[in-house]
Protein backbone atom coordinates (compact mmCIF):
# COMPACT_ATOMS: atom_id res chain seq x y z
CA UNK A 1 0.00 0.00 0.00
CA UNK A 2 3.44 2.67 0.61
CA UNK A 3 4.16 2.13 -2.69
CA UNK A 4 0.45 2.69 -4.06
CA UNK A 5 0.45 5.95 -2.26
CA UNK A 6 3.66 6.79 -3.21
CA UNK A 7 2.66 6.17 -6.78
CA UNK A 8 -0.74 8.46 -5.96
CA UNK A 9 1.41 11.35 -5.10
CA UNK A 10 3.69 11.27 -7.99
CA UNK A 11 1.41 10.64 -10.30
CA UNK A 12 -0.30 13.66 -8.66
CA UNK A 13 2.76 15.99 -8.54
CA UNK A 14 2.10 16.36 -5.19
CA UNK A 15 4.50 18.54 -3.45
CA UNK A 16 5.78 19.07 0.42
CA UNK A 17 2.89 20.19 2.30
CA UNK A 18 0.16 19.38 0.19
CA UNK A 19 -2.59 17.56 1.79
CA UNK A 20 -3.76 14.16 0.81
CA UNK A 21 -7.54 13.37 0.06
CA UNK A 22 -9.39 11.79 3.48
CA UNK A 23 -9.36 7.98 3.44
CA UNK A 24 -13.03 7.87 2.97
CA UNK A 25 -12.30 9.78 -0.66
CA UNK A 26 -8.74 8.08 -0.87
CA UNK A 27 -9.89 4.64 -0.57
CA UNK A 28 -12.97 4.84 -3.58
CA UNK A 29 -10.34 6.57 -5.60
CA UNK A 30 -8.17 3.40 -5.24
CA UNK A 31 -10.50 1.31 -5.12
CA UNK A 32 -9.60 -0.79 -1.69
CA UNK A 33 -10.49 -0.86 1.56
CA UNK A 34 -10.37 2.15 4.27
CA UNK A 35 -8.23 -0.07 6.48
CA UNK A 36 -5.73 -0.79 3.73
CA UNK A 37 -5.16 3.08 3.43
CA UNK A 38 -5.29 3.98 7.02
CA UNK A 39 -2.31 0.99 7.43
CA UNK A 40 -0.81 2.59 4.50
CA UNK A 41 -0.66 6.05 5.41
CA UNK A 42 0.43 4.71 9.12
CA UNK A 43 3.23 2.90 7.16
CA UNK A 44 4.34 5.96 4.95
CA UNK A 45 4.57 8.52 8.19
CA UNK A 46 6.49 5.79 10.11
CA UNK A 47 8.87 6.15 6.99
CA UNK A 48 9.15 10.09 7.03
CA UNK A 49 7.04 10.47 3.61
CA UNK A 50 3.76 11.39 4.95
CA UNK A 51 2.58 13.64 8.29
CA UNK A 52 -0.28 12.98 10.23
CA UNK A 53 -2.02 15.83 11.60
CA UNK A 54 -4.50 14.57 13.81
CA UNK A 55 -8.18 16.09 13.24
CA UNK A 56 -6.64 17.58 9.99
CA UNK A 57 -5.32 14.64 8.04
CA UNK A 58 -2.48 13.76 5.71
CA UNK A 59 0.12 16.07 4.35
CA UNK A 60 3.61 15.33 2.39
CA UNK A 61 6.34 15.44 4.40
CA UNK A 62 9.52 17.51 2.93
CA UNK A 63 11.34 14.49 2.05
CA UNK A 64 15.11 15.09 1.21
CA UNK A 65 17.51 12.39 -0.36
CA UNK A 66 19.17 11.39 2.47
CA UNK A 67 15.83 10.99 3.78
CA UNK A 68 14.36 8.66 1.75
CA UNK A 69 17.42 6.25 1.37
CA UNK A 70 16.71 4.78 4.51
CA UNK A 71 13.09 3.66 3.42
CA UNK A 72 13.94 3.04 0.25
CA UNK A 73 16.41 0.32 1.30
CA UNK A 74 14.00 -0.97 3.63
CA UNK A 75 11.63 -1.17 0.91
CA UNK A 76 14.06 -3.14 -0.86
CA UNK A 77 14.65 -5.63 1.04
CA UNK A 78 10.88 -6.21 2.05
CA UNK A 79 10.06 -7.63 -1.31
CA UNK A 80 11.89 -10.84 -0.13
CA UNK A 81 11.25 -10.66 3.65
CA UNK A 82 9.62 -14.30 3.10
CA UNK A 83 11.24 -15.64 0.31
CA UNK A 84 14.99 -16.77 -0.83
CA UNK A 85 16.94 -13.92 -2.72
CA UNK A 86 17.04 -14.47 -5.98
CA UNK A 87 21.16 -14.73 -6.32
CA UNK A 88 21.77 -14.62 -9.98
CA UNK A 89 18.91 -11.22 -10.07
CA UNK A 90 21.04 -9.96 -7.10
CA UNK A 91 24.25 -10.58 -9.21
CA UNK A 92 23.59 -9.22 -12.20
CA UNK A 93 22.47 -5.99 -10.32
CA UNK A 94 25.70 -5.70 -8.25
CA UNK A 95 27.95 -6.47 -11.45
CA UNK A 96 26.08 -2.92 -13.33
CA UNK A 97 26.78 -1.22 -10.25
CA UNK A 98 30.13 -2.20 -9.81
CA UNK A 99 30.96 -1.53 -13.51
CA UNK A 100 29.28 2.26 -13.21
CA UNK A 101 30.74 2.91 -10.12
CA UNK A 102 34.21 1.47 -10.75
CA UNK A 103 34.47 3.76 -13.17
CA UNK A 104 32.90 6.62 -11.69
CA UNK A 105 35.87 7.01 -8.32
CA UNK A 106 38.51 6.02 -10.95
CA UNK A 107 37.81 9.53 -12.28
CA UNK A 108 36.73 11.50 -9.33
CA UNK A 109 38.60 9.56 -6.33
CA UNK A 110 40.85 11.42 -3.67
CA UNK A 111 43.80 10.52 -2.24
CA UNK A 112 41.82 9.72 1.18
CA UNK A 113 39.76 7.03 -0.84
CA UNK A 114 42.82 5.24 -2.12
CA UNK A 115 44.19 5.44 1.01
CA UNK A 116 41.27 3.65 2.76
CA UNK A 117 40.87 0.72 0.33
CA UNK A 118 44.59 0.12 0.32
CA UNK A 119 44.12 0.36 4.12
CA UNK A 120 41.47 -2.74 3.27
CA UNK A 121 43.19 -4.74 1.22
CA UNK A 122 46.17 -4.87 3.55
CA UNK A 123 43.46 -6.13 5.71
CA UNK A 124 42.40 -8.75 4.02
CA UNK A 125 46.29 -9.89 3.20
CA UNK A 126 46.17 -10.98 7.04
CA UNK A 127 42.63 -12.68 7.23
CA UNK A 128 42.16 -15.90 8.30
CA UNK A 129 38.39 -16.61 9.44
CA UNK A 130 35.85 -17.01 6.64
CA UNK A 131 33.18 -14.24 8.44
CA UNK A 132 36.30 -12.16 8.43
CA UNK A 133 36.88 -12.45 4.78
CA UNK A 134 33.01 -11.80 3.60
CA UNK A 135 33.37 -8.35 5.75
CA UNK A 136 36.12 -6.65 4.52
CA UNK A 137 34.87 -7.52 1.24
CA UNK A 138 31.83 -5.81 1.81
CA UNK A 139 33.72 -3.35 3.27
CA UNK A 140 35.67 -2.79 0.31
CA UNK A 141 32.95 -2.70 -2.06
CA UNK A 142 30.93 -0.12 -0.41
CA UNK A 143 34.21 2.26 0.57
CA UNK A 144 34.04 2.02 -3.62
CA UNK A 145 29.97 2.84 -3.80
CA UNK A 146 30.60 5.67 -1.11
CA UNK A 147 33.51 7.58 -2.92
CA UNK A 148 31.39 8.12 -6.07
CA UNK A 149 29.75 10.89 -3.92
CA UNK A 150 26.52 9.18 -4.65
CA UNK A 151 24.21 7.86 -1.14
CA UNK A 152 22.12 5.98 -3.24
CA UNK A 153 25.35 3.84 -4.83
CA UNK A 154 26.03 3.24 -1.12
CA UNK A 155 22.73 2.51 0.23
CA UNK A 156 22.20 -0.52 -2.70
CA UNK A 157 25.30 -2.22 -2.54
CA UNK A 158 24.53 -2.61 1.69
CA UNK A 159 21.51 -3.78 0.90
CA UNK A 160 22.75 -5.87 -1.83
CA UNK A 161 25.09 -7.13 0.74
CA UNK A 162 22.82 -8.30 3.34
CA UNK A 163 20.89 -10.22 1.11
CA UNK A 164 23.76 -12.45 -0.54
CA UNK A 165 25.73 -12.32 3.00
CA UNK A 166 23.83 -15.39 4.10
CA UNK A 167 24.55 -17.43 0.66
CA UNK A 168 28.43 -15.87 0.96
CA UNK A 169 28.83 -17.72 4.60
CA UNK A 170 27.22 -20.95 3.78
CA UNK A 171 29.81 -21.23 0.79
CA UNK A 172 32.30 -23.57 1.95
CA UNK A 173 35.07 -22.60 -0.88
CA UNK A 174 34.81 -18.86 -0.26
CA UNK A 175 37.60 -18.64 1.93
CA UNK A 176 39.86 -20.82 -0.87
CA UNK A 177 38.78 -18.79 -3.66
CA UNK A 178 39.76 -15.22 -2.00
CA UNK A 179 43.18 -14.98 -2.70
CA UNK A 180 41.67 -14.44 -6.31
CA UNK A 181 39.17 -12.04 -4.97
CA UNK A 182 42.25 -10.58 -3.48
CA UNK A 183 43.91 -10.18 -6.66
CA UNK A 184 40.95 -8.87 -8.93
CA UNK A 185 41.09 -6.02 -5.51
CA UNK A 186 44.40 -4.82 -5.88
CA UNK A 187 44.31 -4.77 -10.18
CA UNK A 188 40.99 -2.76 -9.45
CA UNK A 189 42.46 -0.51 -7.17
CA UNK A 190 45.82 -0.03 -9.23
CA UNK A 191 43.48 1.09 -11.88
CA UNK A 192 41.82 3.57 -9.68
CA UNK A 193 44.89 5.11 -8.53
CA UNK A 194 46.02 5.19 -12.64
CA UNK A 195 42.35 6.96 -13.10
CA UNK A 196 41.93 4.15 -16.10
CA UNK A 197 37.82 4.56 -15.83
CA UNK A 198 37.59 2.15 -18.57
CA UNK A 199 40.28 -1.07 -16.94
CA UNK A 200 38.43 -0.18 -13.19
CA UNK A 201 35.07 -0.99 -14.99
CA UNK A 202 36.16 -4.00 -16.74
CA UNK A 203 37.74 -5.59 -13.57
CA UNK A 204 34.92 -4.54 -11.50
CA UNK A 205 32.55 -6.46 -13.91
CA UNK A 206 34.74 -9.39 -14.50
CA UNK A 207 35.17 -9.63 -10.45
CA UNK A 208 31.43 -9.53 -10.26
CA UNK A 209 30.40 -11.71 -12.82
CA UNK A 210 33.24 -14.39 -11.42
CA UNK A 211 31.72 -14.50 -7.93
CA UNK A 212 28.14 -15.03 -9.78
CA UNK A 213 29.13 -17.89 -11.13
CA UNK A 214 30.93 -19.74 -8.84
CA UNK A 215 28.35 -18.68 -5.93
CA UNK A 216 25.54 -19.79 -8.05
CA UNK A 217 26.97 -22.82 -9.26
CA UNK A 218 27.78 -23.88 -5.57
CA UNK A 219 25.11 -22.53 -3.06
Amino acid sequence: MVLTLVRYIREKGMKPGDKLPSIRTFATELGVSQSQVRSGCLRAAAMGVLKIVPRSGCYLADVTLSGIIGPFTLLFEAMYMNVQPPLIDLYELKTTLERGIAKRVAVIRTIEDLAELKRLLDAMETATEHAEMVRLDELFHEKLASSTRNPLFFSLMQVIHSMLRQSRLSYKDFVSEFPQSRKDHRALYEALRDQDALKAGDIAEQHSNRRKLLLVKNY
